[in-house]
């Protein structure tokens, strides 16, 4: 039944793509990518690791002890990676981050419990970064015929994130049913007593300031990302405003995690950015060229990343052996 629900959402986001494929001039779409050219992706590709270590760097308030930046950078993508082009639930990227931190030394209770406190402060943040999008847009969307009815729903999916977020980090508090479930899932062979995890979780939230702190670096990766989006733009030569390109992206986060159960948001994400840009006065094609970058760039990181981590893993098996 799982593999059959993952197979129908693949089916409907890849209906979806096909759809946007065959309803804009790709004609245009090749122009504008033509217009980035190599060094153009270079710059995309530099420019998206940059803003991925802001996003990284939202979880150092979380861990129980110092960790070097390159640790909890690798731990960020390859949770990211592993999302963007394995058909896996978020939660199996977050147990890859966790992976990754007990590989570099962190005991698997704490490494768990701060990759999931980590993904609630980020769903909070990026809820905020959502609702901050779609109020500066409020006008311009009402406006637009075809995002116009998807308004309310756009609001309610960032408050949705947000008060989720929060009823989530409750959970993590007081379920422990939950707790030894979610445990079972990252390490199954370390997690034998729930209680362990939950005590790591209650050590987190009661550093409140922490939490805080953790919440405003997530808010900042998420300002950062409509920065990458902004550098997409300039290389394609279009001229867009800095606060557009922070808007487009808060939209289309919005849709992306809105259809969260369709891997990879395939289709999602390029009918997101094709419907977004013409309320910015962009041609719906240069939403598309941004989507296909994004997907460039994310294919580009995230094979060596994998690769990378699956020989690791070969050569710790060795070591054991």
């Amino acid at each position: 039944m799982k593999h059959l629900k993952l197979f129908l959402a693949l089916a409907a986001g890849l209906a979806v793509l096909a759809l946007v494929l065959t309803h804009f001039d790709l004609g245009l779409v090749r122009q504008a990518l033509g217009r980035a050219g190599i060094s153009g992706l270079a710059i995309v590709i530099v420019a998206g690791l940059a803003a991925e270590l802001v996003l990284a760097i939202g979880i150092i308030p979380l861990l129980p002890r110092p960790m070097p930046v390159s640790v909890v950078f690798a731990a960020r993508q390859l949770r990211d990676s592993s999302s963007d082009v394995l058909p896996i639930t978020q939660i199996g990227g977050v147990a890859f981050a966790a992976r990754a931190f007990v590989l570099a030394g962190l005991d698997a209770f704490s490494a768990s419990a701060s990759v999931i406190a980590d993904l609630t402060t980020e769903t909070f943040a990026q809820g905020l970064y959502v609702l901050a999008g779609v109020a500066a847009s409020l006008s311009l969307l009402h406006r637009n015929a075809l995002l116009s009815p998807w308004t309310g729903a756009m609001l309610a999916g960032a408050l949705f994130l947000s008060i989720g977020s929060l009823l989530f980090a409750v959970l993590q508090l007081n379920g422990s049913r939950w707790a030894e479930r979610i445990g079972g899932k990252l390490f199954a062979s370390s997690m034998g007593h729930a209680h362990s995890f939950s005590a790591a979780v209650h050590g987190i939230y009661r550093r409140r300031g922490q939490v805080a702190a953790s919440i405003l670096l997530q808010f900042a990766g998420w300002i950062a990302s409509g920065l990458w989006l902004w550098v997409v733009l300039k290389v394609m030569d279009i001229d867009a405003g800095l606060w557009s390109a922070i808007a487009i992206q808060a939209l289309v986060e919005g849709l992306r995690s809105a259809t969260v159960f369709i891997p990879a948001a395939i289709g999602v994400q390029e009918a997101g950015y094709a419907a977004v840009a013409p309320v910015f006065g962009l041609p719906p094609e240069i939403g598309l060229a941004v989507s296909l970058l994004r997907r460039a760039r994310d294919i580009l990181v995230a094979v060596p990343v994998l690769l990378i981590w699956q020989l690791l893993e070969t050569r710790r098996a060795a070591r054991a052996e």
